[in-house]
């Protein structure tokens, strides 16, 4: 008699169980005058479902598919619960079998009739059960004595502890200050009235990762209301372990391992006050302040869902109007770049409007520079603006300071890459050493931990790079910076006022020193003069 062979177990600790199951299956068959075909397996695979384990979708499709079926008529498995431990799976299973003619039998019970697999699949469903009870009473109690169930948690690292007798406490945390330094800065943010899309550009424009390494998006922070997740509504942020807040369940149909929310009297806190990132005052003062905008939202929502056509073009044309005006802004105040950034070399002293269109330091009447009408002033500056040249910035960019600085970040930079190349070959070292046994729990999170690492030392490695672009001209960048400072003067020759033009000097130029009538000096920040022959400054 033709048989396959099938064996499964449930976790990386029983890594010899399947093994072992083989064997067993084969001396079993070999003392029955069986002759094996082929062995199938699923390794490291609960037996709560049929889906996702490949071995056993490899023996049906082996068996009842006319392209690839075999001659086998019989199926042979250490036990029942090998195959599955849910009663309408082993149910649907072994009448598809019984359909084809192939008979199915283990070690244990023999071959199986309708009287197993009612039996049998109402143990294996009530082992489930317990297991499961057993499973959620043991992390509830090791919650109790301080253990943080569930993956890592942003702001904090795993550590190592053990209790009185020397075990293990697993899901013990410790406070990672540099996250929790963004964590308290978020939570500020938000509590100063910054948006969610504000704080996440700020984080972004910084070069912070977020927690999957990747730029943060507002529903990292504020997550979900029917869940309570999201960074902002983190109770373990002010000392405060929420747990038993999920119930898991598997879908009839699927197999698929879906979440529930538990009621909130099923809810379980314990205090870590030792873990707290931030004050409670603040942590409440942010939740009312999420309520708050949430219902604000939710009464926009529904005003604009009840509005009529009209109402809703009306808003729509009230929009673009503010949308073209904040186009076409002016200076307020300020109306030239160089307004209140203008020194007067013989006194030192700012110099300030004395009446409109004349500039003057406090000793106009004994100073021989002021007063300054304001059109020579203008003819003055704009000369002295089109003197810069590629010398400047070469000779800036020569500046001892300067080189010191570049060398810095270049040191920097290598010194990431030797970070980098040093994880990476650990990493391959440890996967080598432990070959088939890689696959263990702890060494996946182990490999998530440096994945995470190498993550934010790329996002480092790319500010430093910026960080030195701007400061290291090149013929192109100088070329490009150049040019767009010439067109800059060419507009305010001919208009003055111009706020993008002033607005843009302004960061250029921050003073402006009249040393005499005719001459001025001016402080150019160089690498801002730089930016404007970055592409990615537009």
């Amino acid at each position: 008699m033709l048989v396959a062979v099938y064996a499964r177990h449930s976790t990386e600790k029983q890594d010899t169980s399947t093994a072992d199951q083989i064997a067993r299956c084969h001396a079993y068959c070999a003392a029955k005058g069986y002759v094996v075909v082929d062995t199938y397996t699923d390794e490291a695979l609960s037996g709560a479902t049929l889906a996702n384990r490949r071995g056993i979708t490899k023996l049906m499709r082996a068996v009842t598919r006319t392209e690839t079926r075999t001659d086998v008529e019989r199926i042979v498995t250490e036990d029942l619960s090998r195959i599955s431990r849910d009663q309408s799976d082993i149910a649907a299973l072994y009448k598809k079998l019984s359909f084809l003619g192939i008979a199915l039998e283990t070690v244990s019970e023999g071959v199986i009739s309708e009287l197993h697999i009612g039996l049998k699949g109402t143990m294996n469903a009530l082992y489930l059960k317990d297991l499961a009870d057993k499973t959620r009473r043991g992390m509830i109690a090791s919650v109790r004595r301080g253990a943080i169930p569930g993956g890592r948690t942003y702001g904090y690292d795993l550590v190592k502890r053990y209790d009185e007798d020397g075990e293990p406490i697993r899901g013990a945390r410790a406070i990672n200050e540099t996250e929790a330094a963004v964590v308290r800065r978020i939570f500020i943010d938000y509590a100063d009235g910054q948006s969610l899309k504000r704080i996440c550009a700020n984080l972004n424009a910084l070069g912070i990762a977020s927690p999957a390494g990747k730029r943060w998006l507002p529903n990292v922070l504020v997550g979900t209301a029917s869940r309570q997740t999201g960074i902002l509504r983190q109770t373990l942020y002010k000392g405060l372990l929420t747990f038993n807040k999920m119930q898991f369940k598997k879908h009839p149909e699927t197999g698929k391992r879906t979440s529930v929310m538990r009621p909130r009297d099923e809810w379980i806190e314990v205090p870590v006050p030792d873990l707290a990132i931030v004050d409670t005052g603040l942590f409440d003062r942010v939740q009312d302040l999420i309520k708050t905008r949430a219902t604000a939202r939710e009464a926009a929502a529904e005003e604009k869902a009840a509005a009529t056509a009209e109402e809703r073009a009306a808003r729509e044309a009230a929009r673009q109007r503010k949308w073209r005006a904040a186009q076409v802004r002016v200076l307020q105040k300020r109306r030239y770049f160089y307004s209140g950034r203008l020194i007067c070399a013989t006194s030192g002293e700012p110099m300030r409007t004395h009446r409109p269109g004349v500039y003057g330091c406090n000793r106009a009447r004994a100073c021989p520079v002021c007063t300054v009408d304001v059109t020579d002033l203008w003819r003055w500056i704009l000369r002295a603006l089109r003197k810069i040249s590629e010398a400047d910035l070469d000779a800036w960019a020569a500046q001892p300071e300067v080189a010191t600085q570049r060398q810095a970040f270049d040191e920097m930079i290598t010194a990431i890459d030797a970070n980098v190349a040093g994880k990476r070959a650990e990493v391959a070292t440890i996967l080598d050493t432990l070959g088939s046994h890689a696959r263990t729990q702890e060494v996946k999170r182990y490999l998530e931990e440096r994945e995470r690492m190498l993550r934010r030392w790329h996002v480092d490695k790319v500010n430093i790079k910026r960080r030195r672009e701007a400061i290291t001209p090149t013929p192109a960048t100088t070329d490009k910076a150049l040019h767009a400072l010439r067109s800059l003067i060419t507009t305010l020759e001919t208009d003055p006022e111009n706020h993008h033009a002033n607005a843009t000097l302004r960061r250029i130029a921050p003073r402006v020193t009249v040393v005499r009538r005719g001459i001025v000096s001016l402080h150019i920040t160089y690498w801002e003069l730089l930016k404007l022959g970055r592409s990615d400054q537009g």
